[in-house]
């Protein structure tokens, strides 16, 4: 056991080590990639009333608008580098980071049916900090803030600073704003900002992390020290923290599947929720 500042993280597991040192890091991450029915996405982004479609990869790497497609880590990097000029596109790269995590087979944390990042028509006359579509325009100033991640996720989840009104960005929970973070963080900052997911959490529990026992107790906080310590071991291990974030995911997932029958709910992490 080291630690980070004041905060004791666990050893560096030796699996960890091997299986990132292994990994073609400059491919690995950019290439990590979901199949998503888009016609279905856009189906209930208009049924929702939502002015936006998405798009995303063919087979061949030509994009496409029907059918299904492929969404790759590098393409919410792209989205993300968008985002930082308007809310509107702020929007979209968040749109597609939930059907990227959505779609993705070992990660969880996106609630069923499609998300709403709208604040409530009735809600809106008690906001002074929302777009005149209903987004909070939290969702655009966390770029400004992401010098300092956990104070980014503690806007997006719980309101603008300075006592204006709002709540945050509705039906975001952790996994999917630090995914939008991290796509963020790609392109507008130094700071090394991973996802959290829940299977991730449940790998750094099993390895002796005892800041929390699942990702229903994160706090924006504990997901600042989250980052320390996916970071320490980066250093540690001399691999990009992404790579090692992929590994907690890999690993929970990994030796659930050699104790836990095929459909069994111990396929499902400590906090997560069924998509």
């Amino acid at each position: 056991m080291t630690t980070t500042g004041s905060r004791p993280i666990p050893d560096l597991p030796s699996s960890c080590l091997r299986w990132c040192r292994a990994q073609p890091p400059a491919l690995l991450v950019a290439d990590e990639y979901v199949e998503i029915d888009l016609d279905l996405w856009n189906l209930r982004l208009a049924e929702r009333r939502v002015d936006l479609r998405l798009v995303a990869g063919g087979p061949d790497g030509g994009r496409v608008e029907s059918g299904s497609g492929y969404l790759r880590r590098s393409d919410l990097w792209a989205a993300g580098r968008r985002a930082r000029g308007s809310l509107e596109e702020s929007v979209v790269a968040l749109y597609m980071c939930a059907a990227w995590l959505t779609g993705h087979p070992l990660r969880s944390g996106v609630r069923r049916g499609l998300p709403d990042f709208r604040v409530p028509e009735r809600d809106r006359s008690g906001w002074r900090s929302v777009s005149s579509h209903g987004y909070p325009l939290v969702l655009h100033e966390a770029a400004n803030w992401l010098d300092t991640p956990g104070e980014a996720m503690n806007l997006l989840r719980n309101g603008a600073p300075h006592g204006r009104a709002g709540r945050g960005v509705p039906d975001l929970g952790f996994p999917l704003a630090s995914l939008y973070l991290s796509s963020l963080g790609m392109a507008w900052s130094q700071q090394h900002i991973v996802p959290v997911d829940p299977a991730g959490i449940g790998t750094l529990v099993h390895a002796g992390w005892t800041e929390i026992e699942s990702i229903g107790r994160m706090t924006p906080r504990r997901y600042q020290w989250y980052l320390e310590l996916v970071s320490a071991w980066a250093e540690e291990a001399a691999v990009d923290p992404l790579v090692v974030e992929m590994w907690l995911v890999h690993d929970w997932c990994e030796r659930r599947s050699l104790v836990a029958p095929t459909g069994s709910s111990a396929h499902n992490p400590p906090g997560g929720r069924l998509r």
